[in-house]
């Protein structure tokens, strides 16, 4: 937390309610798990699963919906938990992770044909290129780059290393997250005389709002339109949108999840991780593709979840999955029926061995 605060000022500053005001003047200088907090440190609770942990916390307070009872530590009543968690380490991040001063590095590369917002950061060996144009308050870190083309929204970050490449858009408030990709070109070719022909990719990538590409991630440019994420996508780490698919809003995209080209996913929609959509298929508003799943050959609908490869419905697929361990048994019983019915009908069922 890198400060000291009393509980009772932290009451205040959560519109919440202390449990035992004559512990107002405690001091919290930290924010831990519940299991492993101590007397000066927060612990929040939001979730019944947890309440026994929280009546045997030693924190020296529990932020919680309603009074933990039975429990050592005071409790700070809040309508939200949860969003008081993020009022509380957004404050700590943001000590944590100052923004870099407005301006140019002397160490970058900013074109004469580029447009910078006020407030705009530019880091060193960051680049810019002609006809980018950069919204306020954006912050381009260390080694990022910036293409031909390229526009940019107010309140981005482009951290160290990320690179949006030409003609693609973003809108504000956007992280790009270091060595992510955004709008290389997609994977087309097409065989002419036996050799693999580039076809060249037009199209650009949009992204819309609040949007998150996660490190090391690729979002290629589409071959003629343009590859879209919509208001608040959000994707992890070791991610690949392909090729002129189109995201809806809210989707996630946990690591290692990957499309194939002119994928459709409607709002709200997941792909767990190392889950995997075929070209041209969709996921329907709502749809989850569970970890480790592929769906190779049928779209999935919405409000639906699969697993498994190929996918099927998750609880057919639970219900495989349950069978599996069991057929090895199940298959010398079946052996042995065989056995019984070929001496009853006087056949005999041969020799064959498992």
């Amino acid at each position: 937390m890198e400060q000291q605060i009393t509980l009772a000022a932290l009451a205040g500053l959560l519109g919440g309610r202390l449990t035992d005001p004559a512990r107002g003047q405690a001091v919290v200088r930290g924010f831990r798990a519940l299991d492993a907090a101590g007397p000066t440190d927060l612990a929040f609770l939001w979730d019944a699963k947890y309440v026994a942990a929280a009546r045997t916390s030693k924190a020296a307070a529990i932020v919680a919906r309603e009074p933990v009872e039975g429990g050592a530590s005071p409790t700070i009543v809040v309508a939200d938990p949860q969003a008081a968690m993020l009022v509380l380490l957004g404050q700590v991040h943001a000590r944590r992770h100052p923004p870099e001063p407005p301006g140019v590095h002397p160490r970058a590369f900013v074109h004469p044909e580029a447009t910078l917002g006020e407030g705009v950061s530019i880091g060193p060996c960051a680049v810019v290129e002609a006809g980018a144009r950069i919204g306020a308050r954006t912050r381009v870190r260390a080694g990022a780059f910036v293409g031909l083309g390229v526009t940019i929204g107010q309140d981005c970050v482009l951290h160290p290393n990320a690179t949006v490449l030409d003609h693609c858009a973003l809108g504000d408030r956007v992280v790009i997250w270091s060595g992510a990709i955004v709008g290389k070109d997609g994977f087309g070719f097409v065989n002419q005389g036996g050799r693999h022909a580039r076809v060249p990719q037009i199209g650009g990538v949009r992204i819309e709002d609040d949007v998150e590409v996660g490190a090391l991630s690729t979002v290629a440019r589409g071959a003629l339109e343009d590859t879209v994420l919509r208001r608040g996508v959000k994707i992890d780490d070791h991610c690949h949108v392909a090729h002129n698919c189109d995201l809806g809003e809210d989707v996630m995209l946990i690591g290692y999840a990957r499309m194939g080209g002119s994928v459709t996913m409607g709002k709200g929609s997941y792909l767990l991780q190392d889950a995997a959509i075929g070209q041209g298929l969709s996921v329907g508003e709502g749809g989850v593709v569970g970890s480790g799943a592929k769906a190779r050959y049928d779209s999935v609908g919405p409000g639906e979840r699969v697993l498994g490869d190929p996918a099927r419905p998750h609880m057919l697929m639970k219900r495989i999955e349950g069978t599996l361990p069991k057929l090895p048994d199940m298959r010398r019983r079946l052996r042995a029926l065989e056995k019984r019915v070929g001496k009853l009908d006087g056949q005999g069922a041969g020799d064959e061995r498992d």
